[in-house]
């Protein structure tokens, strides 16, 4: 094991296996979160407007989309304790460690499982459901992937606006700056890392803690939040008051300004490295507690 860290074929044995032992650890509640609730929400809310307005009208848009918010946090918070989260108790992890697979084959599989395949595979059977009721039931409206569509029209419709305005009241090189940025933020790619970051605090708190562990993640979470407050609450401050001097300018001296900012002419390249740093020390994190777990 030690001369082979990682072996393709091995890791695909041992990936289908841990395929299937999280399935049969968290596919119910899988299911339950992804196909029950959005169905569930639909009899509530059309059975109440039955009985106020006695008329059968499905859950809007807004509310289909704040309760797709809601299952997915969820299955965040609850898919890796429920995968991965035993390992910490004597029997079980004294197994896991000898299954047949290197440590890095077992982190790998771990990120996947957890960052892609869990989320992707609510999201598909979530939105899937979601664009049945719709199609059986049209009080609904648009479906969630359709009104996501239809959002991002809206916002290509209303960057070309903005970006016809730009163009009109700003010098041609504050326009290509900030056409270059709207661009860069507008991007989906750009949140890609973000999401990683929300996914693998559970993670490494399912595989840290003994007991209590979710209540736990978000503790530390919270403790970690406050330390950063305090570390860069004055540096923001210092860097706001800078700006906050320069106020009574026009737009295109703000964007000048913007321009030979640092932090604003990276901007792009400063979200995604720091998000990159946040993701690998918590990667670390994980790696260092399976490469130090014993029972």
């Amino acid at each position: 094991m030690k001369d082979n860290i990682f072996n393709f074929s091995r890791f695909g044995k041992y990936f289908a296996s841990d395929l299937r032992t999280c399935w049969a650890n968290y596919g119910l509640s899988l299911m339950t979160i992804s196909l029950l609730l959005p169905v569930a929400l639909y009899l509530v809310v059309a059975a109440l407007q039955m009985t106020i307005n006695s008329t059968w009208s499905g859950p809007g848009i807004g509310l289909r989309t704040f309760a797709f918010g809601v299952a997915m946090f969820c299955m965040v918070v609850t898919m890796s304790v429920k995968c991965y989260g035993r390992i910490t108790e004597k029997q079980y992890g004294s197994f896991w460690l000898t299954l047949p697979a290197s440590r890095l084959e077992k982190f790998i599989s771990m990120i996947v499982m957890t960052c892609i395949i869990g989320p992707l595979t609510g999201i598909i059977l979530y939105i899937g459901i979601d664009t049945i009721i719709c199609a059986i039931d049209h009080t609904c409206g648009n479906n969630l992937f359709a009104a996501f569509l239809e959002m991002v029209r809206n916002i290509a419709d209303k960057k070309e606006v903005t970006l016809n305005l730009i163009y009109e009241t700003l010098t041609v090189e504050n326009a290509e700056f900030t056409h270059k940025l709207m661009k860069q933020m507008s991007s989906p790619w750009l949140y890609i890392d973000d999401a990683f970051g929300i996914t693998l605090p559970f993670l490494l708190g399912a595989i840290w803690f003994k007991s209590g562990k979710t209540v736990k993640t978000f503790i530390a979470m919270f403790a970690l939040g406050v330390i950063a407050s305090i570390v860069f609450t004055p540096i923001a401050s210092n860097w706001a008051a800078d700006l906050v001097n320069n106020t009574n300018i026009s737009d295109d001296e703000a964007v000048s300004i913007m321009i030979n900012n640092g932090f604003f002419k990276n901007l792009v390249l400063i979200d995604t490295i720091s998000d990159t740093i946040v993701n690998l020390a918590f990667m670390a994190g994980i790696w260092f507690r399976i490469k130090t777990l014993k029972h």
